[in-house]
């Protein structure tokens, strides 16, 4: 603490230095020109690109024809406002590396209002929203526009008329949020409202409950694309097996996988596993509306267990009611308890006793409280 507080006295004689050189960066330079082609009058700067230089309307466009999700700002005689690359011209090419398709089919008209136009598409960025003019390549044999936009790093909320794009950093961005930061879709969502219009969030043009819907749709997509790259999956593959898509503990000696395999005794104690097994019983998960409608994406081939032979076993096993004598626990006693909006009451699984490492495969929803033990007993058959 006492070195964090001499930084501070080090900095406080800078301090209206520093303020100033901010109030500067406010303020139009005294030549105004591009920095490229040295015209004169030039209005436009990039937030994103170093030093912030000026340019006119031509080069602005042909700086960012691959960068065209960083944000301008635009001189409009008394200060900068918030412009968008869209405005000033830019077009997407798709297709054929950032240049022009040559067969010159739906060339590109100068920005007007229409941005309901098909070739206007939503992107979002991490540091904004943007309108984006999108030109397709048209060339025999080209893929379809969803797949074009995917190759450009762009990933579409639907794959009929697109509208809609993330970019693949601000989905990695929104998984490191979630995993670090304990970051909520919706919250999420509302930081990109904030960072486009810090003032007035809530006037987004495209801020509505479908366009966080969608995010949190591409999110699971996302998520299981790179677990199948990862995992070393392609399309000449089959599917993957229960459990395949997520690794085991990468601490315990696995033959063939983080040891040599030649000349290993399996009877050698250090390649046995051990495992420890527990529950979570507050980890509820309420029942889905129209739970006949939903779309599992990775059904059995994470940590938890393929649910259709699994509520077929729950299903097919008789149940004993057993109270317990303890008056302290009662995990037992609330297995009749009413759970009607409820799909599941708790989680449980097993996980390895060396390293607390998840077993995939293993894990298991509750019914009512710790129930029977025929829902761990499954967890640990599948486990072993």
């Amino acid at each position: 603490m006492v070195l964090q507080n001499s930084y501070l006295e080090e900095w406080l004689p800078y301090k209206s230095r520093y303020l100033s050189v901010l109030l500067d960066m406010e303020a139009l330079p005294d030549v105004m020109a591009c920095f490229m082609c040295k015209a004169e009058g030039a209005p436009y700067r990039c937030m994103d690109c170093a030093h912030r230089p000026l340019s006119c309307k031509t080069c602005c466009i042909e700086q960012h024809k691959l960068r065209p999700f960083h944000q301008v700002q635009k001189w409009n005689g008394r200060f900068f406002e918030d412009f968008t690359l869209w405005l000033v011209g830019l077009v997407l090419h798709l297709g054929h590396a950032g240049a022009p398709c040559p067969t010159g089919e739906g060339s590109w008209e100068d920005a007007s209002s229409h941005v309901d136009d098909e070739n206007y598409l939503t992107v979002v960025d991490t540091g904004s929203m943007h309108f984006c003019n999108v030109q397709y390549c048209n060339c025999p044999g080209s893929e379809d526009s969803h797949l074009q936009l995917t190759m450009a790093g762009l990933f579409l909320a639907m794959t009929k008329a697109p509208r809609m794009a993330f970019t693949f950093q601000v989905l990695d961005d929104f998984i490191r949020d979630n995993v670090e930061c304990g970051t909520s879709t919706m919250n999420y969502y509302s930081k990109l409202q904030r960072v486009t219009s810090s003032m007035f969030p809530h006037l987004v043009p495209v801020s509505s409950k479908n366009r966080y819907r969608e995010l949190l749709r591409v999110s699971r997509m996302w998520r299981l694309l790179k677990l199948l790259k990862w995992q070393g999956f392609h399309q000449q593959l089959p599917d993957p097996w229960a459990g395949e898509l997520v690794l085991f503990c990468p601490a315990c000696p696995q033959p063939g996988i983080n040891v040599p395999d030649q000349d290993i005794d399996l009877s050698d104690w250090r390649f046995a596993r051990t495992f420890v097994m527990d529950g979570n019983f507050k980890a509820e998960h309420m029942l889905l509306k129209n739970a006949a409608e939903e779309v599992w994406l990775m059904d059995g081939n994470g940590f938890m267990v393929t649910l259709a032979p699994y509520k077929e076993y729950l299903t097919g096993t008789v149940n004993r009611i057993e109270k317990s004598d303890c008056n302290n626990h009662q995990a037992v006693n609330q297995e009749n308890a009413q759970r009607n909006k409820l799909e599941s009451t708790g989680i449980g699984g097993c996980a390895c006793a060396r390293h607390g490492c998840f077993v995939p495969h293993a894990m298991v929803d509750f019914q009512k409280g710790e129930h029977r033990q025929v829902n761990m007993d499954y967890a640990l058959v599948h486990a072993m």
